[in-house]
């Protein structure tokens, strides 16, 4: 009668007090985006929780794993434009299961976050209109740029 529960627990790390191990279709949100996005695998490492393909840190290929256009909807860091995510090539998501690999990487857990690249749109509008010999930095100029940081909102086991 427990059992599943019991079954349920473990798979959630809720009894070790750990965090929860990531499958297909869990919910991202980026800190610069206005909407929830979706992780995605294009094929399984052949590790399942209920039927759903677990993931590992190497799963961070923006189009195979996150979208390319409209991936969290508007992007705050383009003003309002379609958010495009830009994952450096060889980009892992940090925080993941050191001692649980699957298919020799560390399993992808829920706390596990991922830097995107994007940049402010008007750095580049900015940056031909400072004079290299004022004492001013583009970030004092414009404010803060850089990307955003994505985050794990929900593990996806129970969607």
């Amino acid at each position: 009668m427990f059992l599943p529960i019991l079954i349920k627990a473990l798979a959630q790390g809720a009894l070790s007090g750990e965090h929860s191990y990531v499958v297909r279709g869990a919910k991202l949100q980026c800190s610069q985006g206005t909407d929830p996005g979706v992780l995605n695998m294009m094929y399984s490492h052949g590790v399942f929780i209920k039927d759903k393909p677990v993931l590992n840190v190497d799963d961070a290929i923006c189009g195979a794993n996150i979208s390319k256009i409209n991936a969290f909807g508007l992007c705050k860091l383009k003003h309002g434009l379609p958010c495009e995510p830009e994952i450096a090539f060889g980009s892992k998501w940090t925080g993941g299961k050191e001692d649980v690999l699957i298919e020799g990487a560390p399993a992808l857990l829920n706390n596990s976050t991922l830097m995107c690249s994007c940049q402010d749109v008007l750095t580049n509008t900015f940056n031909f209109m400072i004079d290299p010999s004022d004492d001013v930095t583009l970030s004092s100029a414009i404010g803060p740029s850089g990307g955003g940081i994505i985050s794990i909102i929900d593990d996806g086991q129970d969607s």
